[in-house]
């Protein structure tokens, strides 16, 4: 397996089951075991159902180990307060999407996914659960893009994957052991552009599912409990430096082999195009108001290996009168959302200098999503990060370490 592989494999992992980590022990009271069914349907994006589908449903079966944050828990009390004591899962899935019909002599693979996901509640009563939940983690298809035989599958660049999802979810307990759940989900896969073509696939998808308790459980509405000391979290200033690496392989680039290719030149191997180096360096100033929220803003300088003047040859016959450069710079604004040690983010940002060609990839705003875990009081943590462009598809997975203080 490519070292890159390897990588994500043990990077995402590492984060998706960053909230267990420092958790209570793990005992009857914490664990739940689950079992569910979804429903799920392709959304039409990038030409999708033109190329490659003409059958759109789905089923997905998965399981999940539970673990259920309690109103008597003494470590992260205050926490798990502020999130209405949360849920937090490893899940593992089984997707059907080899069974669809497909166009042409293309086909999506079936995909096995393995993540983390939390859940947090809007409304908790003694009996009823409502509230959103985010998942994150890895997924495997045994078919992906290939030239000579899976030529219109250009969705799916690399057989693994990531998987980043969010949803609606109700829960029921019906007995004391056992709870009834349905929800409305939203799922994007994607390699981040690890491997190009690599258009990534929007799922839609309704479900329903059983929960098991190991010992008995009434749910107490958490808010109306005294609220517990509120821990010591560095109100205040606070500086971020940080330092990522990621790679990008540039489905531009791709375009061009194969017309070069059409034009009598050599045909790209199915690897495709050259995965190429993405580095990158920033600060940022947040205000910490709350143990759970920062707001900041932020800066950063990037190295981008690339081909940008062959691809403007050989697309568009001509050089950028502009000239080419491999940094990158731009200024963003950053909102963060912290349990304990985790904290999830999100990125807006814009460009202010790039020189990347006639036919780039790189739109003039950015965006991000990621987490980062902190190894406690040190002030260091390890990061990942997805980018986007323009709110299109994904342009790069950003792993990163850095410092606060």
């Amino acid at each position: 397996m490519p070292r890159r592989r390897i990588l994500l494999l043990l990077v995402t992992g590492l984060l998706a089951a960053g909230p267990f980590a420092g958790a209570q022990p793990i005992d009857r009271e914490h664990l739940d075991i689950g079992a569910y069914g979804r429903f799920s349907h392709i959304l039409d994006g990038q030409g999708i159902y033109d190329n490659l589908l003409s059958s759109y449903d789905y089923g997905i079966y998965g399981l999940s180990l539970d673990y259920s944050t309690r109103p008597d828990d003494p470590q992260g009390a205050w926490y798990n307060r502020a999130w209405n004591y949360p849920v937090f899962s490893l899940g593992l899935s089984y997707a059907r999407q080899g069974s669809l019909a497909f166009k042409h002599d293309s086909r999506l693979g079936d995909i096995l996914n393995l993540y983390g996901s939390a859940r947090f509640d809007f409304v908790r009563t003694s009996r009823f659960r409502f509230g959103p939940l985010v998942e994150l983690g890895l997924a495997f298809t045994g078919e992906r893009f290939e030239i000579g035989r899976n030529p219109f599958n250009l969705y799916v660049g690399s057989r693994l994957f990531a998987l980043i999802g969010a949803g609606l979810q109700a829960g029921w307990l019906i007995s004391p052991h056992w709870e009834l759940q349905a929800g409305a989900y939203l799922t994007h896969h994607s390699n981040g552009m690890l491997r190009a073509p690599n258009l990534g696939i929007n799922e839609m998808a309704f479900g329903a599912g059983l929960r098991y308790h190991l010992s008995e459980t009434a749910w107490v509405p958490g808010r109306q409990l005294p609220k517990p000391e509120q821990p010591d979290f560095g109100k205040g200033l606070h500086w971020n430096v940080y330092a990522a690496a990621g790679v990008h392989s540039c489905p531009v680039e791709l375009d061009a082999a194969l017309k070069r290719a059409e034009e009598g030149g050599p045909l790209p191997a199915d690897s495709t195009v050259p995965s190429r180096a993405r580095l990158l360096a920033g600060v940022e100033l947040s205000w910490r108001y709350t143990p759970i929220f920062a707001t900041g803003v932020g800066a950063e300088l990037g190295y981008n290996a690339n081909n940008y003047r062959e691809t403007d040859l050989i697309l568009e016959g001509r050089e950028d009168p502009r000239g080419y450069s491999p940094l990158r710079a731009g200024l963003y604004l950053i909102q963060e959302f912290r349990y304990r040690q985790v904290a999830a983010h999100i990125i807006w940002g814009a460009y202010l200098f790039k020189r990347t060609g006639l036919t780039e990839d790189v739109g003039r705003t950015f965006q991000k999503i990621g987490v980062r875990y902190r190894f406690g009081r040190t002030g260091f943590y390890a990061g990942l990060d997805m980018r986007a462009h323009s709110f299109d598809r994904s342009y790069c997975l950003e792993w990163s370490a850095g410092c606060s203080f």
